[in-house]
């Protein structure tokens, strides 16, 4: 990418994101539901402090607020959580479907520190992928960090790669 060098030069921070295609069998069920943005209005919130540790309440609140937006980025957008045996959210992602289209889009999937490594995300993927399939998205997607672990948790779900976005920003 020939502007790449330029920009990184000008300041810019450069971050590769793979879009990353669903061709494996899609699994059966999932334990994650449908929430709305008050079920997970505490652990982004603490997941945004964790990235963000100097910046004000009122910012975190519009962090989380501006959440609820994402419900116009298609016809049908699910917010799924996976929650503890307490009730708690403990993973949650934004699914948006366009069955006219065929295509599904999973977004945001995230798992509170808390929470890790005890299936909550695996919860979470798999009832977005069988929400997608139900609806006949057959083209079902996401991106992840090039440089991040999840890309080859997502590649042992049945994910591959198809295609790369480059993100330039100045900090």
């Amino acid at each position: 990418m020939a502007c790449a060098e330029p920009l990184i030069r000008a300041g810019y921070t450069h971050s590769t994101y793979l879009v990353m295609l669903h061709a494996g069998p899609v699994p059966a069920g999932g334990a994650a539901e449908e929430v709305d943005l008050d079920a997970i209005r505490i652990p982004l919130t603490r997941r945004w402090r964790d990235l963000l540790p100097d910046v004000d309440d009122e910012v975190l609140r519009h962090l989380v607020d501006r959440r609820e937006a994402r419900r116009r980025g298609a016809d049908i957008v699910h917010f799924l959580g996976a929650r503890t045996e307490e009730g708690e959210v403990a993973s949650w992602a934004y699914l948006y479907l366009d069955p006219a289209t065929g295509i599904a889009h999973i977004e945001d999937l995230i798992t509170s520190e808390a929470h890790l490594r005890r299936g909550y995300a695996d919860a979470v993927l798999t009832t977005a992928l069988r929400l997608a399939a139900d609806k006949d998205c057959d083209t079902r997607f996401l991106t992840a960090d090039a440089a991040d672990w999840p890309r080859h948790w997502y590649e042992r779900r049945g994910f591959s790669v198809i295609s790369r976005s480059h993100c330039f920003e100045r900090g």
